[in-house]
């Protein structure tokens, strides 16, 4: 029997769609890679400005803006975690992505870490092979990546990459991804950090939205006071999942 026929063809359809879009992705993080390195007049520099923008440009936040957009931040990964189902790598480090995202830029963050935990991911299995102790395993695995991004720097003169706190969470998050992996595999451990990247994703466009850079000015206590309030409210769900819905569906069809 072919795997197909083990599918609906609704959900045949869903993961091609899918594949298709991560296929886009993937191509689209590559050009942008491109014109982070390369500011020469050439397409694809100049499609991805005219469709984003200057890659490499910062949010600008004020400082008090983003400390009180941290319980906010910390809604956002109670309700993934709590009604949505999705595991990341703890409560703080999806936030603490997140801030870096918001040092390093809209763009620019999320690539530059995507590029970290792609050069530790690579690293890890040949390191694996030296039979260090943990301890040296990790710190060499961190040291690689801050090389490879500081080199990276040096080469294409390309600031935004030797910020100091992105590396630093980015090498935390190779740390993280490596712990899973040894824990409970590698598929589980690349949906971990998958998760984790997009959470951080989501709480930087709340974080950074118009909506909530006036609130913050105008009644800077009332959102941290909200958040408060949201979490106390979420942490005393006991539903169902979404996740888990999705999971126990072929068992309410039955």
């Amino acid at each position: 029997m072919r795997s197909d026929d083990l599918h609906l063809p609704g959900d045949i359809a869903i993961l091609r769609t899918f594949y298709a879009l991560i296929a886009a992705l993937v191509a689209t993080f590559g050009a942008i890679v491109w014109t982070l390195f390369d500011r020469s007049d050439n397409i694809v520099t100049n499609t991805i400005i005219a469709v984003f923008g200057d890659p490499s440009r910062p949010w600008d936040l004020p400082p008090m803006h983003l400390l009180l957009m941290m319980p906010v931040g910390a809604v956002v990964v109670v309700f993934v975690r709590s009604v949505l189902g999705w595991k990341t790598f703890g409560l703080f480090t999806p936030m603490l992505l997140a801030l870096a995202y918001l040092q390093s830029g809209p763009i620019a963050g999320p690539v530059i870490s995507t590029t970290a935990i792609l050069i530790g991911m690579a690293a890890a299995p040949f390191l694996k092979l030296l039979n260090m102790s943990r301890v040296a395993f990790l710190g060499t695995l961190i040291a690689i990546v801050v090389s490879a991004l500081g080199a990276m720097a040096l080469q294409f003169d390309q600031p935004a990459l030797a910020s100091a706190f992105p590396v630093v969470v980015t090498a935390l998050i190779v740390e993280r991804w490596w712990n899973a992996w040894e824990a409970d595999g590698p598929k589980k451990a690349v949906r971990m950090t998958a998760t984790t990247l997009a959470v951080a994703m989501m709480i930087q466009l709340l974080v950074a939205a118009p909506p909530m850079l006036v609130l913050a000015a105008r009644t800077p206590l009332a959102l941290p006071l909200a958040a408060v309030g949201l979490m106390i409210l979420l942490g005393r769900y006991n539903g169902l999942r979404l996740s888990e819905l999705a999971r126990f569906r072929p068992a309410n069809g039955a």
